[in-house]
């Protein structure tokens, strides 16, 4: 392994030394043409507008055809000397032409400035169209000149959805779709597949995850206005990380060099929460500028700031298998009122040194920081011994009532810093990363009173109505038919938990790639390779303590009554669900001390110990890429091969002894990852492309750990890692067409398949016991094969073509089919891959004219499991569909000042969880519509 590491640092090492190449002339323009190529034609394409650099315009002249970079740079080596037309086409652009000269052994050097087609329109809807358009068009023509699969959506247009965060920007792509929490978008999934199936990277390198259960990266911590750009790739290439079956989401920063000029945003909101009336409040602002010799420097900076007062209401019903009757049967009922407020902050900054046309740097770091205090109002209803008769919809049963309050505040953060390079010396490219990202997340404090009713009273339960059931207290003439009447001097102190986690991931990443114009079988191309290596930690400390004597309780001279507050209201969830006052907001300061100070507060040694873990993943990559062009028809081909070691450490504890041990593992695994990407492009605007991809899913770090956690009694329930757990290895198809409409439009359909070797479950088995008995053992175990495949449609379109005033109207609109099988561990048959709805749908109407603009978006996803049960697949949970439906609106004084209006949940649509079918309601949530108001500046 150190090896390894050497051979990377010395490949970068050499790269970083590039620039001293021509630094003793570094102002002289000769020196940078030494270093090129004969008969080369090197450019740039700029906008007329504001001096906004073009990337994927295409570029063709002597037969030879080239795109443009990020920067809005190309080069087309050894062309034939003489007298050439140089066209330059961009999707909502005027095409360019223009004759050159091209001299034997010589170089010919160009900037070219492509005018938009919305110039044409009158002066106010240009100050509306064309910024619109113009985003528009850059995220298209990406898209259309990428050799792989590839969506591109602009900053700009997924400014016009009221999003919050990076996650429900994302769910506007095709084939994207995501898991909320409490309403806000949180994971992302891509065409069905689990959300741990799909990577996130911030200018191509990895992001690191808060989380400390699963690969997936919650993406709520991210702000939705501090970005460039969002590229989801659906087909990997060979200079890819491997490691995204499903596919990779890179957030793009903004650069001060990729427009002329100052750039100055800046937006102030605030607006309001429908359930409690909570604070909607946001602001940002963003500062660029280019400064130096020949303004080769660029520095910009972003920042962001949102605060939201959320209430949520929540009611949840478990329910379990009766061993004697068969019958299913509710078991638990938690009635939940959140109060939070949610507050994120995020900061980009970059720095770019173009040294001259042959070297650049660029420096990156942003810091994005999500804070989640929340207070959890909760009456929880026990229920055992169900009468004999007693079904899923109604019965009797003993009741056990606990009202709680829970105060916990979550801190997450994600910081990153990118450092890159691009040299060319004649017709080779250089290009290197230096990465580091870490992220944590800290839940403390995490403190839970809760109170136990003094009496077990015989109820009666009605899930007749399986959104909004009923309980009743048999014996009680005051027993209201909405919400449980208890009386709180039933109730006496059970116990005060207190918790505290903290999870830290961190990354550095180092990769050097190497490029070449190449001729083979009558093509023109480019020969690359490249090293990688990816260094990765990760490590979760669970600590947990419990006072549970009620004779520390009763010393503070207090009952449960004295700690509720008529001031606050009363619990009242959706109107329906009664269960008391609330409990004040300040008992943990008031009444928490001496109980966490008592010598019962005593430390949950199983608890606290065996969740533990420390490990490490190190992934070193080599790969080759080969790229033809052949006129209309591209190829991408290669091969990737990468090198996992990984190591863990966790405790297992021993509930004989209660002593603890350290257990350790080491592994090393090998993947070998081919691809091959074909693109036609038609005479008429059409692309038709097809690829074969690989790549692999690493099992979450918790489930490889080698820890084992449960109570401190043997009977206690066991979960433990799995050190042996596979990699799932995926094997994927793609066909897809393309028909990018005039002006500024886009038709598509695609077909995708991908055939999963090894998916990754989490499995429940029994052990025996050695006094007798067994106990039920929880752990990833690795299925045999799965399979996801699907079709995505899109259409996006302006309607220029109609007469005033139709023609300010615009459609974006995709829709996903998908569906996934997989074989169980243990031959317990076949499931749905967790993730995968069968249905997603956006459709967005728009309206840019005479200042306004205006958008009313539409998005629905169909139900999809979310946790199998292979003991028992009727109690598998079950995320149901849901549709919001949202609207933004604005109107723009001039051409730097825009007032808008956002409304999300206009329908104020619930989220709803199942086991097994719909009439068995697992969770019903609602958190209501949320309005906001600002003021928009831009220069």
């Amino acid at each position: 392994m150190k090896l390894e590491h050497t051979a990377i640092a010395l490949a970068i090492a050499s790269v970083l030394t590039l620039p001293g190449i021509a630094r003793a002339d570094i102002s002289a323009h000769a020196s940078a043409e030494a270093l090129a190529a004969d008969n080369a034609l090197i450019g740039q394409v700029k906008e007329s507008g504001r001096g906004v650099s073009l990337e994927g315009a295409i570029i063709s002249i002597a037969g030879r055809q080239a795109h443009t970079d990020a920067s809005g740079h190309f080069r087309l080596y050894n062309l034939p000397a003489g007298n050439h037309t140089l066209r330059v086409d961009f999707l909502g652009y005027q095409s360019y032409l223009a004759q050159l000269h091209i001299e034997e052994n010589g170089n010919h050097e160009t900037v070219i400035v492509l005018h938009s087609n919305a110039q044409n329109a009158d002066h106010l809807d240009a100050v509306v169209v064309r910024g619109q358009r113009d985003a528009q068009a850059l995220a298209l023509n990406q898209q259309r000149s990428s050799g792989n699969l590839v969506n591109v959506v602009s900053s700009d247009l997924l400014g016009q959805f009221p999003d919050n965060n990076i996650a429900e920007s994302t769910q506007r792509i095709p084939g994207v779709s995501i898991e909320r929490d409490q309403g806000e978008g949180r994971y992302v999934s891509v065409r069905g597949a689990p959300k741990e199936f799909t990577t996130v990277t911030i200018d191509g390198a990895q992001l690191a995850n808060p989380n400390a259960g699963s690969r997936g990266v919650e993406l709520d911590t991210i702000p939705s206005d501090v970005i460039s750009s969002l590229e989801v790739t659906k087909a990997l290439t060979p200079d890819m990380d491997g490691d995204a079956i499903a596919g990779n989401i890179n957030i793009r920063t903004q650069s001060a060099l990729d427009r002329d000029g100052i750039t100055l945003r800046a937006s102030l909101a605030a607006g309001q929460y429908q359930l409690g009336n909570g604070d909607n409040q946001r602001a940002s602002a963003s500062f660029g500028h280019r400064f130096g010799h020949n303004n080769n420097f660029g520095a910009l900076i972003s920042a962001s700031w949102s605060k939201q007062g959320r209430f949520t209401d929540n009611v949840e019903t478990v329910y379990f298998r009766d061993k004697s009757s068969g019958r299913i049967l509710p078991e638990e009922v938690q009635i939940k009122d959140y109060e939070g407020t949610r507050t994120r902050t995020g900061i980009n900054g970059r720095l770019d040194w173009r040294i001259n046309q042959n070297h650049k740097l660029s420096l990156t770091a942003s810091h994005a920081h999500f804070k989640d205090h929340e207070f959890r109002d909760s009456l929880v209803i026990g229920m055992d011994r169900h009468n004999s008769d007693a079904t899923q919809n109604q019965g009797e049963v003993r009741a056990t009532f606990n009202k709680e309050l829970r105060e916990r505040t979550y801190n997450k953060s994600i910081k990153t810093f990118n450092l890159n390079g691009e040299h060319w010396l004649g017709e080779w490219r250089a290009n290197w990363q230096a990465s580091r990202s870490v992220a944590e997340k800290i839940a403390s404090p995490r403190r839970q009173y809760i109170f136990r009713s003094s009496v077990r009273p015989q109820m009666d339960y009605d899930y007749s109505n399986h959104d909004f059931p009923q309980w009743r207290i048999l014996g009680r003439a005051d027993a209201p038919t909405t919400g449980v009447n208890v009386p709180e001097q039933w109730f006496a102190f059970r116990r005060l938990n207190d918790r505290h986690e903290h999870s830290r991931e961190s990354e550095t990443g180092l990769r050097v790639d190497f490029t070449r114009a190449h001729e083979w079988f009558g093509s023109h191309g480019d020969i690359q390779f490249g090293l990688r290596a990816r260094l990765r930690d990760k490590s979760f400390d669970d600590e947990r303590y419990r006072n549970a004597n009620a004779t520390d309780f009763d010393a503070l001279g207090i009952s449960m009554s004295d700690m509720l507050c008529s001031n606050l209201g009363l619990s009242n969830n959706f109107d329906y669900f009664l269960i008391g006052r609330r409990f004040c907001r300040d008992i943990f300061q008031r009444h928490a001390p001496p109980l966490t100070q008592s010598s019962q507060h005593r430390r949950l040694l199983a608890e606290s110990l065996t969740g533990d873990y420390r490990a490490s993943e190190d992934v070193h990559a080599a790969y080759l890429r080969l790229d033809a062009t052949w006129d209309r028809l591209s190829m991408i081909a290669g091969l990737r091969h990468e090198i996992t070691h990984s190591a863990g450490e966790a405790v297992v504890f021993n509930t004989d002894t209660l002593e603890s041990s350290p257990r350790q593992i080491k592994h090393t695994s090998r993947h070998f990852l081919p691809s091959l990407h074909l693109r036609y492009e038609f005479a008429d605007n059409s692309i038709l492309r097809a690829a074969y991809s690989t790549g692999i899913n690493r099992p979450d770090f918790r489930h490889t750990a080698p820890y084992r956690a449960s109570g401190e009694l043997p009977s206690d329930p066991i979960s433990e890692g799995n050190p042996s757990a596979k990699a799932a290895y995926a094997h994927n198809l793609d066909v897809s067409f393309e028909h990018y409409l005039q002006p500024l439009g886009l038709l598509s359909a695609g077909l995708f398949y991908k055939r999963i070797h090894h998916p990754l479950f989490v499995a429940n088995s029994t052990e025996n016991l050695p006094g007798g008995g067994m106990v039920r053992i929880t752990r990833p175990e690795n299925g045999s094969n799965g399979r996801v495949h699907g079709l995505e449609l899109a259409w996006q379109q302006n309607f220029d073509q109609l007469p005033a005033p139709w023609n300010g109207f615009g459609i974006y609109g995709n829709y996903t089919w998908s569906k996934s099988s997989a074989e169980l561990p243990f031959d317990g048959g076949k499931t749905e891959l967790p993730g995968t709805s069968r249905h997603n749908y956006n459709l967005a109407l728009s309206y840019e004219k005479y200042g306004i603009n205006a958008r009313l978006s539409w998005n629905r996803r169909s139900q999809y499991i979310q946790e199998f049960n292979i003991q028992d697949p009727d109690l598998t949970v079950y995320w149901g569909g849901r549709s919001s439906l949202d609207f933004s609106a604005g109107y723009a004084f001039n051409k730097h000042l825009r007032l808008f209006v956002e409304a999300n949940n206009i329908t104020s649509s619930r989220q709803v969880r199942f086991q097994g079918e719909r009439s068995r309601v697992l969770e019903l949530e609602d958190f209501g519509r949320s309005y906001l108001f600002g003021l928009r500046y831009e220069y």
